[in-house]
């Protein structure tokens, strides 16, 4: 009986072992780069964000960001725009699908609106760890790029985004 007992005690302790580290696992944040899920348990998370105003309407912009040091590996962009204004929303979707286009066939490189009656949202994923960055220069010129020796330095990042009011936050996950 007493073997009995401590059998179900270290398979109660293992169950709640497991338990929590799979709640906390659950609990991290996952990013899909080119259809990929990637591994940012080793990477240090900052989440940005900032509110402002829109002619006709508002905007949230919203920034998840995985570095090592200073190098930025992956960069996740949520910028949503909201107004009860249908030509207001059609215009900044339009603008977005604009700028999306200069992208197509970059690999790395995930972007999609998502456009619902009140909101029209820009979701831009860049794996600057696999993306090709001659390429992504080339698109977006190296004058006021994040983008220094091949790497995209999270100091610049951080530094261009507080011109703009961007606060950020790290994320203990």
């Amino acid at each position: 009986m007493k073997k009995y007992k401590i059998i179900v005690l270290i398979m109660i302790s293992l169950l709640i072992t497991v338990g929590c580290n799979l709640q906390k696992n659950n609990k991290k944040t996952k990013i899909i780069s080119d259809g990929t899920i990637i591994d940012t348990s080793e990477m240090q998370h900052k989440h940005c964000s900032r509110k402002g105003n829109v002619q006709g309407g508002s905007a949230n912009l919203n920034y998840e960001i995985f570095s090592t040091d200073d190098k930025i590996s992956l960069l996740r962009s949520e910028e949503q725009v909201v107004s009860n204004d249908k030509n207001v929303l059609k215009t900044y979707e339009d603008a977005y699908r604009k700028i999306h286009k200069n992208y197509e066939g970059l690999q790395y490189y995930d972007a999609e609106v998502v456009v619902n009656d009140t909101s029209v949202t820009s979701i831009i994923t860049i794996n600057y760890d696999k993306i090709n960055m001659k390429a992504l220069l080339a698109i977006e010129g190296e004058e006021d790029n994040i983008i220094e020796n091949g790497t995209a330095k999270l100091s610049k990042w951080l530094e261009l985004s507080k011109k703009f009011g961007t606060k950020c936050e790290d994320v203990e996950e």
